[in-house]
């Protein structure tokens, strides 16, 4: 993903990329030093995820979520514009959605619903994917 670099100042309150979460299971993301990834925690804060060279973020998805009755949750997260001299630089990223076939029932892992029963019936990766999409859009 590029973020160009900014011409003029950003305009208050504008960010790179809103606050959203993935709709895979897991994300692999590999971000370059410009920075500005913030996550939100269960409190509802945003704070900085920075980047560490050779390193990767990962960042649990929605379907995971699903899967797992809510003991992984899905993290939201958005780019915020850099308030420093990074904000002439373009910002680069790469994003590796891991998402399973599209015919792969979804159903509660049998550990992960012994003391709760399944929040959600099962469902194909493929039905789940499409149902996101149609809410995003």
């Amino acid at each position: 993903m590029h973020y160009p670099r900014l011409e003029q100042p950003p305009k208050p309150g504008q960010v790179r990329a809103g606050a959203h979460s993935d709709y895979g299971s897991i994300t692999l993301l590999f971000q370059d030093q410009v920075g500005g990834l913030e996550v939100q925690t269960r409190s509802s804060e945003w704070i900085l995820a920075p980047a560490i060279p050779n390193t990767v973020v990962v960042n649990t998805g929605d379907l995971m979520q699903r899967w797992t009755n809510h003991v992984f949750c899905s993290t939201k997260h958005r780019v915020m514009i850099p308030t420093d001299e990074r904000i002439t630089r373009s910002r680069y990223s790469i994003a590796f959605f891991c998402h399973p076939n599209h015919d792969a029932e979804i159903a509660c892992l049998p550990s992960c619903s012994i003391e709760n029963p399944a929040i959600y019936p099962p469902i194909s990766a493929g039905d789940h994917l499409l149902r996101r999409l149609q809410a995003t859009y």
